[in-house]
């Protein structure tokens, strides 16, 4: 099959998008069941485990149990995150090849039009591909050469009401003229409504693993944290980077403690982006170029209690943006169906919407609740609160 080669190019690699178009439910119900069973004869009852070829009730697209003790009544989607989602298999194809289509991520009226479904119904299963991405992504440690930064995202400070002129150290004040200082707009950290933003700040970490061969980025692992710090840094770095690897940062004190462990390499955004020894972090800027484009474009904003599932969103994009169309959609029609239920949004527009999680979780955010926003370059420095930043 020419959709078997991972590194396709052009329309070859949409060639699923065509067979979808053109299946019919049973084609499409067959595509799902042997991806999630292994096979189209045999499959596995949800309720006892029992593998063998299962009655067929065809007309509810449902299969009985065969142990007498049991008669448990399943679909293809029982027991997932896909279960009750009230969704034929054509539309489930339909929304697994459009979610992968999307380079900057989809939106909820576009995963609606294409797939013909309620926006809430489109919100719940993004939300629910994101979360398997999460759950199933591969987080053995990166080797080789890693390029690792830290972006700041959430809690975006708004310009105060009043104009001002640029403060005397700003880039504007000694290299803009007038008109521009007039025009600058003062972001003051201490309004009640900036101070309030500062407490949803995040900062994100990126890993990004190089491609000796083809170039660009390999392997892509994010985490969250409260703040660019040395400790957060150090205990991601010993957990998903293996010793003996070369990482690229840039000068912030935050990463000087990488080099009692690892080939540290630093190159000064201060004065170049690449040193001439070509050492740089451009992978990981990259990768924060292409959020930030969605977040501009597609999203317009991120929250603090689900930014990790649209961290991990773009890492799974970044890390395989070279397969085809077909493997992405059995990947994600695979972890979409695997055993279980979604955690955070089964039943969220019914009325099951957890306050646990309106908080992202300890593990997830590390370091202090109370930690400054600011990043490990402040520190040291003297108060800056009524200056721009």
């Amino acid at each position: 099959m020419a959709f078997q080669n991972n590194t396709l190019r052009g329309a070859a690699r949409r060639e699923m998008a065509r067979a979808i178009a053109k299946m019919n439910e049973n084609e499409a119900e067959s595509f799902l069941a042997a991806i999630r069973f292994g096979g189209e004869t045999q499959q596995e009852c949800p309720q006892c485990g029992l593998v063998d070829s299962h009655y067929r009730i065809p007309t509810r697209r449902q299969w009985r149990c065969r142990d007498v003790g049991c008669g448990h009544t399943f679909s293809v989607t029982s027991g997932t995150r896909l279960d009750q989602a009230k969704l034929k298999p054509t539309q489930i194809l339909r929304f697994l090849s459009h979610f992968e289509s999307c380079p900057k991520g989809t939106t909820l009226v576009g995963a609606s039009n294409a797939v013909c479904m309620t926006e809430k119904c489109s919100q719940q299963n993004t939300m629910k591909a994101r979360e398997a991405i999460m759950e199933h992504a591969d987080r053995t440690p990166l080797s080789g050469t890693v390029h690792m930064d830290g972006a700041h995202v959430c809690g975006k400070f708004r310009r105060s009401n009043r104009r001002v002129k640029a403060t005397a150290d700003s880039v504007l004040a000694a290299h803009g003229g007038a008109p521009i200082k007039r025009r600058l707009r003062a972001i003051n950290p201490q309004s009640q409504g900036n101070l309030r933003r500062a407490k949803k700040k995040r900062v994100m970490i990126a890993m990004v693993q190089a491609d000796p061969n083809q170039g660009g980025a390999n392997r892509v692992i994010v985490a969250m944290c409260r703040s660019e710090n040395a400790d957060d840094v150090l205990v991601l770095a010993r957990r998903y980077i293996a010793f003996g690897t070369t990482i690229f940062t840039d000068e912030n004190p935050a990463y000087n403690a990488l080099d009692a462990y690892y080939a540290h390499l630093v190159v000064n955004h201060s004065e170049e982006y690449s040193t001439p020894e070509g050492v740089n972090e451009n992978l990981a800027e990259a990768f924060f170029s292409r959020m930030r484009r969605s977040q501009y474009g597609v999203h317009h904003g991120f929250r603090p209690e689900n930014m990790e599932l649209y961290a991990w969103e773009f890492a799974w994009r970044e890390t395989n943006r070279r397969r085809s169309q077909k493997w992405k959609v059995e990947q994600l029609a695979r972890w979409l169906l695997a055993p279980g239920y979604s955690h955070r949004w089964r039943g969220y527009h019914g009325g099951n919407r957890r306050r646990d999680h309106r908080n992202p979780r300890p593990e997830i955010v590390m370091g202090d609740v109370t930690a400054s926003w600011r990043d490990a370059r402040s520190t040291g420095r003297r108060d800056r609160s009524d200056q721009v930043f």
